[in-house]
């Protein structure tokens, strides 16, 4: 104890400003592993895995585990916003018995069923509880945040809407009628299995957008994060860029550097632009479609690319140097040039359009109606046919001079699509991005908060009189590929316009399992004629057809209307026809397509 009068030295205050003058350059535990240890320590059969859906997404870690335990029954739950390849390797494999998804098939190039989930659900080799894009992001929230459940205005009137997804209702305590609301209950993965542009060695890591879920699983999850980065950095590189960390180390269990580890998905460096990302690899993603067909091919593809290769380098050295570069070099907000230079010489000149692309070019007028006379501030797109309409109806809004912002669910906001590649989530669209946001602020808040004025377009594998929407079941039970984030938008959304081909598959007059709502639905457009409700609970009624190929025949277009749809339709006194197909819608749509992979 000091004693009274005594002053305290300057060398003592000097001594203390020099330890504290400069924060360390690295601090923390350090975590990193080889991946193979980290994956060997961390994972154990049984466990729910939690796999990130946003634009990089853990291939390395899940190949990873997939080698580990290849032929071993350990009966893993896979929880991810959507079951893509790794995903459809651990169901085929049979080391998945459980799956909470909001989607399960192929992305590229176009949305579909993919055999492999479809075999495997149709079989009860996997018990599947469906979700939505945005229910998962909440639910993984929910259990982020300490919460038993979280309210929601997803799932009810759907099929979606049962106790064994995880959805219930209750009264709302808040309103004196006691409404019923619907909740969620938690979700609370075993594991998190993230990867990342880059950590420090104790896992503080930073998460590029566009964000998906963003980091909800990697705090939901029980026993952490196994986490893979592109690059290891200081933490004191981690303290100049803090704006970008999304993940902190506390949580993280170890880090593993893995470069290329979100192929054949892309990474992205917005905000560090002295760093390098890489694009999508779309060859790749096609070879495994294409693989996923036969078993004979899938084993192969998987031994070549998986089994085969003892880690990730040996991975990443398959590829080979060519390739990497140039997945390296498409990464650049110039890049799309190139790729449309390349195909601008195969560009149909052919003046006459497909159904797809009168079908498209029609519903861009419609949602350019729908904006112009209902005041819509954003438009979302969805994906393959929508998003073309969208981009087509956008454009031109844009090019008028009205205020209106394009969106993609996975966290694109504001952007401006880039022609020569139509893949709604393409690298090229990312750059035009005047937000990087992720499926909360997107499906959540700006197309489904409480002021939201969003009209969003959607495709549709059926649609029925209501405008309800199925891309789920089969009538015979059968899966096809789930929600995705259309669930969330046909009960929040002020809007949906919706695409689907003309047949009576497809135009029902019910159908078998409702994926989405109609109570939103306000158009529907085909190949041959325009739909529109009259109200949330009134059917369909015929508001216009499509211009005839033949002058002077509206009627028949009438008729091959109503012989290719489900219901009865009640032609109005006097039929109104688009106008023709203009040479200057058909040739933008075919800029933005030129492979015509929606359109031939």
């Amino acid at each position: 104890m000091s004693s009274s009068g005594e002053l305290i030295p300057q060398q003592v205050f000097d001594a203390i400003l020099r330890q504290h003058e400069e924060p360390a350059r690295n601090e923390g535990a350090a975590k990193v592993l080889p991946l193979s240890e980290a994956v060997a320590s961390l994972v154990k059969p049984g466990m729910s895995l939690y796999t990130g859906f946003g634009h990089a997404r853990a291939h390395a870690a899940a190949f990873e585990i997939i080698r580990r335990f290849w032929g071993r029954d350990p009966q893993f739950h896979l929880i991810s916003a959507g079951v893509l390849e790794a995903g459809l390797i651990m169901v085929y494999g049979h080391l998945v018995n459980r799956v909470t998804a909001a989607y399960g098939g192929n992305t590229y190039p176009v949305p579909g069923p993919n055999r492999v989930f479809r075999e495997a659900v149709t079989a009860g080799r996997i018990a599947l509880e469906e979700v939505t894009n945005l229910t998962i992001t909440t639910r993984l929230m929910a259990g982020a945040m300490g919460l038993p459940f979280i309210p929601t205005r997803s799932v009810s009137g759907t099929g979606l809407a049962t106790a064994a997804n995880g959805y219930r209702e209750v009264a709302d305590p808040f309103a004196r009628d006691g409404a019923p609301v619907g909740v969620l209950q938690a979700l609370r993965p075993d594991l998190a299995v993230v990867h990342a542009y880059a950590a420090d060695a104790s896992g503080n890591a930073i998460l590029l957008g566009p964000y998906g879920e963003e980091a909800w699983g990697a705090f939901a999850a029980k026993g952490g994060v196994l986490l893979t980065v592109e690059k290891l950095v200081s933490t004191e590189f981690i303290r100049q860029h803090a704006h970008l960390v999304r993940i902190p180390g506390h949580i993280v269990r170890s880090v593993s550097v893995a470069p290329f580890g979100a192929h054949p998905q892309p990474m992205t460096n917005f905000g560090l632009p002295e760093a390098g990302g890489y694009g999508e690899d779309y060859e790749f993603r096609r070879t495994f479609k294409d693989a996923t067909r036969s078993d004979a091919a899938l084993d192969e593809w998987i031994s070549r690319h998986v089994l085969d290769c003892p880690d990730h380098a040996a991975y990443v050295e398959q590829l080979g140097t060519q390739r990497v570069q140039a997945l390296q070099a498409s990464f650049h907000p110039q890049a799309w040039r190139a790729v449309l230079a390349a195909r601008h010489a195969d560009i149909s000149r052919d003046a006459a359009s497909s159904d797809a692309e009168t079908m498209i070019i029609v519903a861009a007028r419609e949602i350019m109606r729908s904006v112009r006379s209902r005041g819509h501030k954003t438009v979302l797109a969805g994906a393959g046919v929508a998003n073309l309409a969208a981009w087509l109806a956008v454009s031109a809004l844009k090019a008028d001079g009205v205020d209106v912002e394009l969106m993609a669910e996975a966290g694109f906001f504001g952007y401006a699509p880039r022609f020569g590649d139509p893949y709604l989530f393409s690298v090229a669209n990312m750059f035009s991005n005047k937000m990087h946001a992720g499926f909360v602020n997107v499906l959540g808040l700006l197309a489904g908060g409480s002021a939201n004025r969003c009209l969003a377009v959607i495709g549709a594998g059926q649609v029925d009189r209501q405008g309800n929407i199925n891309s789920t079941r089969q009538s015979d039970g059968s899966f096809l590929v789930g929600s995705g984030g259309a669930n969330d938008l046909g009960n929040s959304a002020s809007e949906l316009l919706v695409l689907c081909t003309a047949s009576p598959r497809r135009l029902v007059d019910a159908v078998p399992y409702v994926t989405t709502s109609g109570r939103h639905v306000r158009t529907l457009v085909t190949q041959l004629g325009v739909f529109e409700k009259a109200a949330a609970d009134a059917p369909f009624k015929l508001a216009r057809l499509v211009a005839p190929r033949r002058p002077g025949s509206p009627d028949q277009v009438a008729k091959d209307l109503a012989s290719s749809c489900g219901w009865s339709i009640d032609p109005p006194a006097a039929l109104v026809s688009h106008d023709p197909i203009t040479q200057q819608e058909l040739a933008t749509l075919r800029l933005f397509d030129p492979e015509r992979i929606f359109t031939a």
